[in-house]
Order: structure tokens, then C-alpha cells, then sequence
């Protein structure tokens, strides 16, 4: 029967294409959604909101009023690779961290010798809150969080 081998080479054919269609509708939706989840990576990324600014800084040379940009995850310290390399003798190597999460910030104490502070009292506890107007202490230098 001809008739009947070519209606099924034309149904095979269609089928195919009907698939390619698929494949490429689902590889362009994939695409989409990663490119959109970049881009708000990126807009998060760049959005966390605050600075600290100096209130003393020790010997440092970072004068009262200077404002020091945080990244989402900020580390604190002497070593070079620190987000904030702070040059003073009572500073760990890495001695705090300020994490952006969940809205707000977060202070851990990266294990350092001399303490973290928050509002002059020592951070003990895994990690607190911090909020805007809060002062963070570290060795000798202290930082007002705000936006």
C-alpha cells in the first residue's frame, strides 16, 4: 500500500518537527528563566543596603565621618583578604564578619582575639542582628552602621 506508507512518512515527519518545536520552546523557556535569576542576583548583590562610618579610627588613619561601603558578605580585618583591611595592631587577621540576610545585617565574630563589639556590649553569640544607627566595634576602631 503506498498510500499508506507515504501518510505515515508525512505523520512521522510531523512528528518530528512537532518534537524539534518542543525541545526548542523548552530550551528558550530554560533560558529565560536562568537570565532572569541572574539578573536578580545581581540587583541583590548590588542592593545591600548600608555603610559603615567611622566613628574612631584608631590608629588606622580612617578619619570619624568616613563612610566605608559594605558588600552583601563584608569581612573585617588585617589580612589582604579582607573586604575592609583595617591596619591596626588590635585587629585579627579576620576578625568580623557583617552579613547581609534576610533584610538586615548580621554580626558574627570571626574568632578574633580581642572581640567584636555591638553597642559597646561583646559579641558572644553566633551571630546577631544589627540594625541601622548600631555601632560595631572591632579592636580599637568603632562603626556606625547606616544606609
Amino acid at each position: 500500500m503506498p498510500g499508506l506508507d507515504s501518510s505515515v512518512d508525512v505523520l512521522v515527519l510531523v512528528l518530528r518537527f512537532a518534537l524539534l518545536a518542543v525541545l526548542y520552546a523548552f530550551l528558550l523557556a530554560v533560558f529565560l528563566l536562568v537570565r532572569r535569576e541572574l539578573r536578580q542576583q545581581a540587583v541583590h548583590r548590588s542592593a545591600s543596603p548600608g555603610r559603615l562610618v567611622v566613628v574612631d579610627g584608631g590608629s588606622t588613619g580612617l578619619r570619624p565621618g568616613q563612610a566605608l561601603p559594605l558588600q552583601p558578605v563584608t569581612s573585617l580585618g588585617r589580612a589582604p583578604n579582607c573586604t575592609l583591611i583595617l591596619d591596626d595592631s588590635f585587629v585579627s587577621a579576620t576578625h568580623a564578619l557583617l552579613t547581609w540576610r534576610d533584610g538586615r545585617w548580621w554580626l558574627r565574630d570571626a574568632g578574633s582575639t580581642n572581640g567584636t563589639f555591638l553597642n559597646h556590649q561583646p559579641v558572644l553569640a553566633d551571630e546577631v542582628p544589627v540594625e541601622f544607627g548600631d555601632v560595631v566595634g572591632v579592636g580599637r576602631l568603632r562603626f556606625k552602621l547606616t544606609r
